[in-house]
């Protein structure tokens, strides 16, 4: 059985990362994106809150969507009360997520390629919520990345290409790199990706 198909296996490796620092895409994403001043930001796969809290600490409001009924409380235990009354969160699998409000940033690290065969639809989801002019960070799995959970979407770059089309693209960075995910060999490919929504 794949490392996140085991039962609990989200929950566990979200407790696991709350004292890391925010990651490389989210900080690149505020310099493109800014100050929130009210505005409203969307955390896909938002795991232990570390970039949602980010996001609140800039004065964004946040919509947090992750599967894991725990992260949810593993989030809201880091913020201020200022902060938390700025957010709100949705528990929710990829595959049943069917509405979301428009909104002027979409962060998604290290979330998306989890969604498996329901990446194409989710992708359109994801751009239509984003209201033109908006940004949206991501990470996409390349063709060569090795599969940590049984249904994992994999891209070429052919098809990040089209993935892209309707953002203009300000970074973009494609890795390879062996590694490990919780002690187990893994090779990463991964496409980075922050653009902007172009006007309809």
């Amino acid at each position: 059985m794949a490392e996140f198909d085991e039962p609990g296996a989200w929950s566990r490796y979200n407790a696991t990362q709350g004292d890391r620092p925010p990651r490389p895409l989210a900080l690149t994403l505020l310099q493109h994106a800014g100050e929130g001043a009210g505005r409203l930001a969307l955390d896909l796969g938002s795991g232990a809150g570390v970039e949602s809290a980010l996001l609140l600490e800039h004065g964004w409001r946040v919509l947090a969507v992750d599967g894991d009924p725990a992260a949810a409380d593993l989030l809201r235990a880091r913020l201020s009360t200022e902060q938390a009354q700025r957010l709100t969160t949705r528990t929710t699998d990829f595959a049943d997520l069917d509405a979301l409000p428009a909104v002027d940033v979409v962060h998604a690290a290290w979330s998306l390629p989890y969604a498996g065969v329901h990446l194409e639809r989710l992708w359109e989801l994801l751009l239509s919520a984003l209201v033109p002019g908006g940004w949206l960070a991501c990470q996409l799995f390349g063709v060569r990345a090795t599969a940590d959970a049984a249904d994992v979407a994999r891209l070429s770059t052919a098809d990040v290409d089209r993935f892209l089309d309707r953002l203009d693209v300000v970074h973009r960075e494609e890795q390879e790199a062996d590694g490990t995910a919780s002690g187990r060999p893994t090779h990463w490919h991964v496409h980075s990706v922050v653009g902007r929504r172009r006007p309809a």
